[in-house]
């Protein structure tokens, strides 16, 4: 039914306006449009030398009015154009109008060899009338009412040198008014515009300035840029508005060339940006680089023209560096709307373009195509439309937080009015939140105590020597495990959890289980230990949900021994300290190093690439592994000094001969001796793991 309605009103307007249009009688026009005819000449020639040539004069087709700058053979010369009439009765002993509708370049015109009125400047000042709308007004002492009138129009016609197919003579008021109008359409809207986008520009830059928590504020100084630079773009559509701030060393190439062809491509390069920081990318260095060389080179070549008719047969290139520019935000553009997460935000960014694409396509169809030259340029109008869409939008945004804000403040208000009250339930919620936890702490160590396995342990051909000591109450963030299979070490494992206390030893609960469980099934199916660390972070990831926190962890896979009692070792780490290795054939202890290009990553980061290439080594008779937590090295003493890798190595190297429980306690009363009174800050593990005869082996009973 509304929709009946408002289509009802929609008639009902257009009736009416059509009707009263019909009922309005139009003034009455002389159409001179086909009577123009044109000669070539010198710049030094006047009305004294053109006039005698008339007779030389040729016709002016309107094909050629849309480019003047084609009929000039010599580049310097001038176009002298003719428009001959005899009064007709309806403007006899009347004063009268001709309107042109606009000449590109500047001209001069002559009524019956009088000068009547000058357009723009002509060389050496050469200042394009730009997109005035061009009428000249006759009075009847001037006009031969029964004889031959000639008008002759002195044009320098520029690189955009065109003149209006629409000519005529008119009673004054209806010249002015057709005049007025085109003016006011091209170029004083134009202007209107132009300190609209100076007002957007200072506005956006405020907000980039006072938003500094906001991740994606560079959309604003972008948007702000796009705005400031399309001010400078369009200062040739209104340059005749402020003729009076143009200085006199500004001359109209330079004015093309700085704001025209300067502003086209600046403008276009941070629409880019903006479109690319509208949706949330992110743009590598070398995109950077490159795009910067996409606008710095065509204005290198723009700047290095001499003439406006240069200029103009650079306009191609400016298409082509402008899709280039397109090239690196479309894709993105694509891709965002190919995702459900970001296809609303997209779609809002093709909403608020959509006006100056329209816009655009208007412009190619009737300027570029020629199909009317007289309409005013859409593209400018339609980015009018879409900078009040992005605006309206920030007012919107702004609308909510300030929503926001005023909720708060109310709640903060109602707060300190309740203050002690609030105070005093605040202390009595702390004390018992105090005993919860304390008897949580006890929870949670005695979980951890039983689902972690014992510290020191015997297998075929190895020995392992574990020291646990947690933080907070025996509440540890660390997590060490390993797997076995009939007395046959088949891996083990070292992971630190961020954080200490409850929630740290709560993550490491669960990550016990999801580790166990990818590393059981890796070892069943073959799977690389580089691809069960994958695994086990995507699932971590999935199953801790909200819970902010991350997981550095090394990985060990062994192989059984070979017939000279070698064992094959496959480890992957995920940004945890590098294990310490010691060969026995060599006498020394080396870092087990990946390549750290290839090596990155940490465990439960959502949206963080991953990468834990495997590193592959054999462990022989009296080989040693060690692997720690950074509890352990970066541990204070009262100097303020690090306990240090240097110190495990130092010990583990003097001591090497012994069992791996004692190279652990040696390890662990160096470091007891090294930080002496002072209190441990991190949660601290270490494991030692030795290679021994195989064959010797008895199981456990």
């Amino acid at each position: 039914m509304k929709k009946n309605l408002f289509v009802a009103f929609i008639i009902l307007i257009f009736t009416s306006t059509f009707f009263s249009s019909c009922g309005k009688e139009k003034p009455y026009r002389y159409d001179v449009s086909n009577y123009v005819s044109y000669i070539e000449t010198s710049p030094e020639a006047g009305p004294g030398y053109v006039l005698p040539r008339i007779g030389e004069f040729k016709h002016l087709e309107k094909k050629n009015m849309r480019s003047l700058i084609k009929l000039i053979s010599k580049d310097g010369n001038y176009l002298w154009l003719k428009i001959q009439f005899i009064l007709p009765e309806e403007f006899k002993d009347k004063d009268i109008g001709l309107f042109i509708g606009y000449i590109r370049g500047a001209d001069l015109l002559f009524l019956n060899n009088i000068a009547i009125r000058q357009y723009g400047d002509f060389p050496p000042l050469d200042n394009s009338a730009g997109f005035t709308g061009q009428y000249f007004m006759f009075s009847k002492s001037l006009l031969n009412q029964n004889g031959l009138n000639t008008v002759l129009i002195k044009v320098w016609p520029d690189a955009f040198g065109s003149i209006s197919t629409k000519m005529f003579l008119g009673e004054r008021p209806d010249v002015y008014e057709a005049g007025e109008s085109i003016t006011f359409y091209n170029s004083k809207i134009t202007l209107t515009f132009a300190g609209v986008m100076l007002l957007i520009f200072f506005m956006y830059l405020f907000l980039y300035m006072v938003m500094k928590n906001y991740e994606n504020r560079n959309v604003y100084l972008f948007f702000a840029l796009i705005n400031l630079y399309t001010v400078h773009f369009l200062l040739p559509f209104f340059a005749s508005e402020i003729a009076w701030a143009k200085p006199i060393w500004l001359s109209y190439t330079m004015l093309t060339r700085v704001f025209f062809y300067g502003g086209a491509y600046i403008t276009i390069y941070f629409a880019n940006s903006f479109i690319i920081s509208y949706l949330h990318k992110k743009e590598p260095k070398w995109e950077i680089i490159l795009r910067l060389i996409l606008l710095i080179v065509p204005m290198i070549f723009a700047f290095t023209r001499k003439t406006t008719r240069q200029l103009n047969g650079y306009i191609p290139y400016i298409m082509v560096f402008g899709i280039l520019q397109f090239a690196f935000s479309i894709p993105r553009l694509i891709v965002s709307m190919l995702s459900k997460d970001t296809r609303k935000n997209c779609l809002n960014l093709i909403a608020g373009f959509s006006p100056v694409l329209v816009g655009v396509v208007l412009d190619i169809i009737f300027k570029v195509g020629r199909v009317n030259m007289n309409l005013p340029f859409f593209t400018i109008y339609g980015w009018q439309i879409t900078l009040w869409i992005f605006l309206g939008a920030l007012l919107l945004r702004f609308g909510a937080m300030y929503m926001h804000n005023t909720e708060l403040n109310s709640k903060l208000s109602e707060f300190t009015n309740h203050l002690e009250d609030v105070v005093a339930l605040r202390t009595k919620e702390l004390s018992e939140a105090n005993y919860v936890l304390s008897k949580g702490l006890e929870t949670v160590a005695h979980v951890q105590k039983n689902f972690l396995p014992v510290k020191n342990k015997t297998f075929r051909g190895w020995e392992l020597a574990i020291s646990y000591n947690a933080l907070d109450n025996n509440v540890s963030g660390d997590l060490y495990d390993y797997y076995f299979t009939d007395g046959i070490l088949d891996g083990m494992g070292i992971f630190d959890v961020s954080g200490h206390g409850i929630p740290a030893g709560l993550m490491t609960i669960l990550a016990k289980s999801i580790i166990s469980q990818h590393f059981i099934n890796g070892m069943n199916q073959d799977e690389s230990i580089s691809n069960v660390l994958k695994d086990i972070n995507k699932s971590y990831i999935k199953e801790k949900v909200n819970v902010e926190n991350y997981i550095t962890g090394l990985l060990f896979r062994f192989s059984e021994f070979n017939k000279k009692d070698i064992c094959s070792v496959e480890f992957a780490n995920a940004g945890h300290p590098y294990p310490l290795f010691y060969s026995a054939s060599e006498n020394k202890i080396i870092e087990l190093k990946q390549d750290e290009k290839k090596q990155y990553g940490i465990l439960g980061v959502e949206g963080l690439d991953v990468s834990f290439p495997p590193v592959n080594f054999r462990a022989a008779q009296n080989d040693i592994i060690i692997c720690y937590t950074d509890g352990l090295t970066d541990c204070l003493n009262h100097k303020g000094e690090e306990f240090g890798k240097e110190r495990i190595i130092k010990t583990a190297q003097l001591y090497h001969q012994e069992s791996a429980i004692m190279i652990m306690n040696r390890i662990m009363d160096k470091f007891c001796d090294f930080i002496g009174s002072e209190k441990i800050s991190d949660d601290i593990t270490l494991m030692v793991l030795k290679r021994v005869n195989s064959k010797d082996y008895i199981e456990e009973i």
